[in-house]
């Protein structure tokens, strides 16, 4: 079913005053107690056994925000909020939201990437990494509202900054098993090495996961057939198994400061197999299996003169085989389809930055991308007849060139901006396209307390390879996937007004404009009983917004963070089939993390992850609210080589629930993707282990 920096520990008059108090009343009780030894120097230890219980403690600020970015300081994050992996460890930041590996802030999705580089990464494949990467790798993360142009990505993005791995000679590594329960076990493990050498380092990954899951989808229609209303109901279950291979070999060597050179392989082989059952108006049997392979290679040489120029090659294939049999009334449906997807691309870009006199800086760049798609879908019937509208081809070439040039500016100790502009053509068979592209972001800090960031930004959206073939997937008797070749690429235009105060409260209003943003919806046509699910352009989708976050603790035992934000959406598309809609919604999204210390001698924490969402729209969907809640108890060695975390994942058993009835459509999906789950993960680290950053490879667009 395809269904940091540390800052001072700022303390004020009063905490100055309980310090002068308790010193006070120390040198009084020593000069009315006779009996005691007068010390040569003052001893610190007793001095603080009698400090009195009210004393209040200066506290590091995790955030601060600069040159236009929001900065987490990870490691002191981690002290309070403790991760097993970076993913999970980027969840921790106040505002985020994570669900099913989609990263969101302020109700809008967030590109990661990691040390700023230049690169091939797609969303998915980033989060794989990062799940690979232990916590403590991490240095800082950047929240940006407008990402500057010379990191290729626009947006919001957080850019996860690692550890400097030094220059001593060591070997070190990690090796991490875990053990996965649904309705179905699964298990994962991995390994990681990494081995330095002064200018030279190496470093080895490899993983292998195998799983098994179970979902559910629930269907329920009045279709609009004719002039009648014919009810319709099915119950689908999905058992799927995969087994995944994850290896990688990278080569770094520093000729001299900032002069060096970085070689990566990466190749990944993913084989898989699903069943689903039909019961209810349709019966239907369904089958697939297929494999995925990837291979990619990276290169990257940065100079001295503060240049770096990269290139990358990737190979993508995607072959795919599946049965169909089924019956819907006098509908019957025995088909067997074979596809493969074959994609080659290349990359390469060059970025160059300058640091001038009295705060200016200037920095400018160019990217180019070549792609070339060779995708098949071939349907057949049990005699061997093909099936014309379920069966196509496509061979797309694909251009994307993009140049940019931009500045940044101090002004004084409290003024700082940073502004670009992108020019980049899109070209594929179908669509030739200039657009302009213009980044900016102004922070001014008012005061010690308060700070105001304004950022604006623009990107484009480009639609998976295949989503622009023009077949019929039937992944049942009753629903059937189109394909949109006149599918195009979407716009986005963001703009943010960011308050910051006493580093613990945030407050952000937006306004999100997305014309011929794309989505799937779902359509029932009056002529047959099926339900189309189609990408279609909308004329726009338009959000605005306000967010607020905050931080709390209780002494030393407690810690978290919450956020809350309300959203106005404005959907509108006067192209959708027969159904022009223009709907407008009010919604509302909450969530935060809060981690308590159940032991002063261990370190033994419990964590609690909610996440709500009200009711909301996507274009002629009704989606109903959702409530959901994961829990983890965390136990960490006193030198933080072994741990040992006790997981569960979606303790609500959240489903999600859509209904489109506008106009004349009635169709209710009912799915449940994600189990009730849990997970025993134990991790061993040995050496002195910093685990490198690498590059991972685009495949965002790519698959079935």
């Amino acid at each position: 079913m395809k269904l940091l920096h540390r800052t001072t520990p700022h303390i004020d008059s009063a905490i100055i005053a309980c310090l002068l108090c308790a010193l006070t009343c120390t040198a009084v009780r020593a000069q009315d107690t006779p009996q005691q030894q007068p010390s040569d120097s003052l001893n610190i230890d007793a001095m603080f056994r009698d400090l009195p219980e009210i004393m209040v403690k200066g506290e590091r600020p995790a955030a601060k925000m600069e040159k236009g970015r929001l900065t987490y300081n990870m490691p002191l994050l981690l002290e309070r909020l403790p991760a097993d992996d970076a993913f999970q460890a980027l969840g921790n930041i106040p505002g985020i939201s994570i669900q099913q590996e989609a990263v969101t802030f302020a109700g809008q999705p967030v590109t990661l990437i990691i040390d700023g580089k230049v690169t091939t990464l797609s969303h998915e494949q980033v989060v794989e990494r990062l799940k690979s990467m232990p916590a403590d790798r991490l240095a800082k993360a950047e929240v940006m509202l407008s990402a500057p142009a010379r990191y290729h990505v626009r947006g919001a993005v957080i850019n996860i900054v690692t550890q400097d791995q030094g220059k001593e000679e060591h070997l070190a590594g990690q090796l991490q098993g875990a053990y996965d329960q649904n309705k179905y076990a699964g298990a994962q493990g991995k390994g990681n090495l990494l081995y330095v050498n002064g200018k030279l380092s190496v470093d080895a990954d490899y993983a292998y996961r195998y799983g098994h899951s179970y979902a559910e989808a629930m269907n329920e229609a009045q279709h609009p057939l004719g002039d009648e209303r014919v009810p319709y109901a099915d119950h689908t279950t999905n058992d799927s198994r995969f087994s995944k291979h994850f290896y990688r070999a990278g080569l770094d060597y520093a000729f001299a400061e900032n002069h060096s050179l970085s070689l990566a392989y990466t190749g990944s082989y993913t084989a898989d197999r699903s069943h689903n059952q039909t019961t209810g108006s349709s019966v239907s049997q369904q089958n697939t299996q297929g494999h995925t392979s990837l291979h990619n290679a990276d290169l990257a040489y940065n100079l001295p003169f503060g240049l770096q120029v990269t290139a990358s090659y990737t190979r993508y294939e995607s072959p795919q085989d599946q049965m169909l049999d089924g019956r819907l009334g006098d509908t019957e449906r025995k088909l067997t389809a074979s596809s493969n997807q074959l994609i080659d691309r290349w990359l390469v870009a060059a970025d160059q930055t300058h640091a001038l006199n009295r705060g200016w800086g200037i920095f400018y760049g160019a990217k180019a991308q070549f792609s070339t798609q060779n995708s098949y879908q071939t349907t057949c019937t049990p005699d061997g007849q093909i099936l014309p509208e379920a069966t196509s081809s496509l061979h797309t070439e694909e251009r994307i060139v993009n140049a940019y040039a931009g500045f940044s500016k101090q002004i004084g100790e409290r003024i700082s901006l940073d502004a670009s502009v992108a020019a980049e053509n899109y070209r594929t068979p179908q669509w030739n396209e200039w657009r302009i592209y213009p980044t900016l972001n102004a922070l001014w800090r008012v005061n010690d307390r308060h700070l105001l960031n304004l950022s604006f930004s623009s990107d484009a959206q480009y639609p998976s390879y295949w989503s622009t073939m023009s077949g019929i997937y039937y992944s049942s008797v009753y629903t059937e996937a189109w394909g949109n070749p006149d599918l195009k690429p979407a716009s986005n235009y963001n703009t943010s007004l960011m308050w910051q105060f006493d580093n613990r409260y945030t407050f952000v209003a937006f306004a999100n404009l997305r014309p011929g943003f794309f989505v799937q919806l779902p359509y029932q046509p009056t002529d047959r009983m099926a339900v189309i699910m189609r990408e279609v352009n909308f004329d726009h989708r338009n959000t605005y917004g306000l967010q607020a976050m905050a931080q709390f603790s209780a002494g030393t035992w407690l810690y978290g963070n919450a956020f809350l934000a309300g959203l106005y959406t404005h959907d509108r598309c006067d192209t959708f089939f027969d159904l022009p809609f223009n709907r407008r919604k009010l919604s509302a999204i909450a969530g935060g993390t809060a981690s308590a210390r159940l032991s002063r001698r261990t370190d033994l924490r419990f964590t609690l992850n909610p996440f709500f969402q009200s009711g909301a729209i996507q274009g002629v969907y009704d989606i109903k609210a959702m409530f959901t809640l994961n829990a983890s108890l965390r136990w960490a060695s006193a030198d933080s080589r072994w741990n040992i975390t006790l997981s569960g994942n979606n303790l609500t058993n959240r489903h999600f629930n859509t209904r489109s009835v506008w106009g004349n459509q009635h169709f209710v999906m009912n799915v449940c993707q994600d189990w009730v789950s849990g997970s025993l993960t134990l991790t061993w680290k040995f050496g002195n282990y910093r685990q490198k950053e690498t590059r991972q490879v685009d495949t965002s667009r790519m698959g079935h």
